[in-house]
C-alpha cells in the first residue's frame, strides 16, 4: 500500500527531454502571439482541439493563455496544481519564485505552493 503514493506522485514531475521542453516553450510563445488579450480579456482557455502537438503530448487538464503568459496545467490541486508556465518575462510569473523550477530557460515547472 505504501507504493501507491509514490506511483501517483510520479505523474506530477516535469519531463526532462530538452528537445520536447523547447518545443513546448515555442508552442506556448506562439499561443501568446495568436491570442490577443488586454485589460478587459485577461485570460482565455485554449480548446483541447486547438492544443499544439508538443503541449498536447503532456495530456494537460487545461491550457490557458493569460496576459502574463501561458499556463499548462497537468494536474489540478487545491493550491495551484502542477504544470508548466511560459511567461512573457520571469517577473510576470504569478506565484512566488520558490514555487518554480526552470527545466530550460523561459519554461517553468511548478507544483502546489
Amino acid at each position: 500500500m505504501l507504493a501507491a503514493p509514490s506511483i501517483l506522485s510520479g505523474c506530477n514531475r516535469p519531463i526532462s527531454n530538452a528537445e520536447q521542453l523547447t518545443e513546448i516553450r515555442g508552442e506556448a510563445q506562439t499561443l501568446m502571439k495568436t491570442n490577443a488579450l488586454d485589460q478587459k480579456k485577461r485570460w482565455e482557455e485554449v480548446p483541447k482541439d486547438k492544443w499544439p502537438t508538443a503541449i498536447s503530448s503532456l495530456h494537460p487538464e487545461a491550457v490557458t493563455v493569460h496576459v502574463w503568459g501561458v499556463d499548462i496545467r497537468t494536474k489540478a490541486y487545491f493550491d495551484g496544481g502542477y504544470g508548466y508556465q511560459v511567461p512573457r518575462s520571469k517577473a510576470d510569473l504569478p506565484m512566488p519564485a520558490a514555487c518554480y523550477s526552470e527545466p530550460i530557460p523561459g519554461l517553468f515547472w511548478h507544483g502546489p505552493c
